[in-house]
Order: C-alpha cells, then structure tokens, then sequence
C-alpha cells in the first residue's frame, strides 16, 4: 500500500488526528487529546504527523519536547493507525520518521510507554525498532476507556537510543525475525489458548530469560476477566522483579503459537 507521512498542517489535520483516536482505540470523547492540544504541542517543539493513503488520514505519531536537568529528548505519547489500515507498515513508518525528525534537531533519544500484555506492540516496539525498556508504571493512567478498559493501566517505558548499534542495524532494515525464547523461565504457567494460566514468578539467574504472555489479550478479556486480571498482577510482579534484577526487555519471543518476552542482563 501506498502512502505518504508529513507533519501536520492546519485545523483539518489536527481534527484528523482527533478521529483517529476513536477509530484505533475507542476512546471516549472525554479521553480524546483534543486538537487545540496538538496545535499547541507542534507549536512548542513537538511533532503531529500523519500518515496519508490518498486523501484519507491513515495515522499518526504525537510527541512531545521532554527534558531532565541539561538532557533534552523526545517523548512520542501517541501512534495509531485506522484499523482499516493496520498490518500495512504505517506504525514502523511513522516511528522512522519520528527518528529522522528528532535527529535532525539534535535529539538522539525518544522514548514512550505501553502496555505490555498488547504484545504485537512489543514486536514492533523491540524487535522492528531496536529499542528496550527496563522500567516499569503501576497503573500508569487511570481510569482507561475503549481498547484499554477493564485493566489497571500498567505500562513498560520504552527507550529508544536513536544511534545505538540496534538501532542502526534496523533503520539499514536488518530486522531479525521473532526469535524463539532464550535462557530459563521467568514464569510459570498451566493450560493453552484463551486458558492459558499464570502460576508463579521464578527468580532465574541466566544472563537471558523469558516471561510468557497471553497472545491475545483482548481476547482473554472478552473470554473471562478476571483471568486477564491476574495476568496483569502477575506480568506486573515479573517485570518488576526482573527489573530490579538488572534484566531489560529486548525482543517478543514466539515459539508456535505462545508469546514471550525475550529479556537479557544489561
């Protein structure tokens, strides 16, 4: 398919970028950033863009300008594409330019969260992109709406070192395909498919582990709630435990059809 991204020009646009809010994740209107925002944001050092099949907003990267003492960087709170359009190579594609735009203007960093039981995410944000997360947010948002709803709004903090080896690697598209786990279990685990049950964390001392995850978990939810509720705990307690630990999340593991994340010592 097709498609061009450019930054955001204009009311229309940034009314756009609001649509597509709804349209990726059925947000409520009280949840939406609204466009004044966007306006303000590119306005103040940040990025709105879009991606354009034809004439029609397909997606779009928001970013904001992020600072710590003297370190300047980008902060990319939101990507989404129209779900007519997912699976067609727009998310990568704005995450490239996003990288591009940032270098152009000095900053050699981005980063953003997610949610960690949305696991193609985790293939998109690791293994296709290059970048790591070694910290980990309770409940980050709150109360959640549409895609989001149901579940404690835990997320993963992504850094992506923009001229690190990795990322280099990918951005020349040398993008390895989804490995199959390495080194010991993270986790435990009873059961298959939409039963899939999580038992207990491990303390594994290998240089590489792995900690399984439900493929779906949309699925799961629409299946029974409350087990997608104990995944959340139980992922949460692993990814803290193994943080604390020193290991940092590096890739989306696959063997068949379960899910795991690949993690390795820093």
């Amino acid at each position: 398919m097709e498609f061009v991204i450019r930054e955001m020009a204009g009311l229309q646009d940034a009314l756009a970028v609001e649509e597509l809010q709804v349209a990726a994740w059925g947000f409520s209107d009280r949840e939406v950033v609204p466009h004044s925002s966007m306006i303000v944001a590119q306005h103040t050092g940040g990025l709105v863009a879009l991606a354009w099949v034809g004439d029609t907003p397909a997606g779009f990267v928001y970013g904001l300008a992020a600072y710590e003492g003297t370190r300047r960087w980008q902060h990319s709170h939101m990507l989404a594409v129209h779900p007519e359009f997912q699976g067609t190579g727009i998310a990568p594609a704005l995450k490239w330019f996003q990288r591009d735009w940032a270098l152009k203007r000095g900053l050699e960093r981005v980063t953003w969260t997610f949610d960690p039981l949305l696991t193609k995410n985790a293939r998109l944000n690791f293994g296709k992109l290059g970048a790591f997360a070694r910290t980990y947010y309770e409940d980050f948002y709150g109360v959640r709406t549409g895609l989001y709803a149901g579940l404690p709004a835990d997320r993963l903090y992504v850094e992506w070192p923009l001229k690190d080896p990795r990322v280099l690697a990918r951005a020349r598209g040398d993008v390895p395909p989804p490995p199959e786990p390495q080194g010991e279990p993270l986790n435990r685990t009873t059961g298959e498919g939409l039963d899939l049950r999580p038992i207990e964390v491990l303390a594994p001392e290998a240089e590489r582990v792995f900690l399984e995850v439900p493929p779906d978990i949309e699925a799961v939810k629409k299946h029974d709630m409350e087990l997608a509720k104990a995944w959340r705990l139980h992922t949460r307690a692993a990814f803290q435990e193994a943080f604390a630990r020193g290991y940092k999340a590096v890739d989306l593991a696959r063997k068949g059809p379960r899910v795991f994340y690949q993690l390795a010592r820093e």
